[in-house]
């Protein structure tokens, strides 16, 4: 793995390990943050379920977080899949319009 890849990962690792949820939880909960993936392109892929799928502070929160992510140094795009709640695709369509 080149160099570079493992300085972006490191970075989106440290967000996500220090990142809390609306409602306390760390995002690095694996009830939580399900899956993670960085192309060699510079694009993020997250896959997450919101703890609490009818509270629109959570998708505020997760609006934020795909901010932050796509300002990190060597991200091009970010992309956030919510999962395994009522109405997940409309969920993931408002977080990445």
């Amino acid at each position: 793995m080149p160099q570079a890849s493992s300085a972006v990962e490191r970075r989106i690792a440290k967000i996500l390990r220090e990142r809390k949820e609306p409602h306390g939880k760390s995002f690095k909960d694996v009830n939580i943050l399900k899956g993670v993936e960085i192309n060699e392109s510079g694009i993020a892929e997250l896959w997450i379920k919101p703890t609490h799928p009818y509270c629109p502070c959570c998708i505020s929160d997760l609006i934020e977080l795909r901010k932050v992510i796509k300002n990190t140094k060597g991200i091009l795009a970010c992309h956030i899949e919510v999962v395994s709640i009522p109405q997940a695709k409309r969920w993931t369509a408002a977080i990445n319009e």
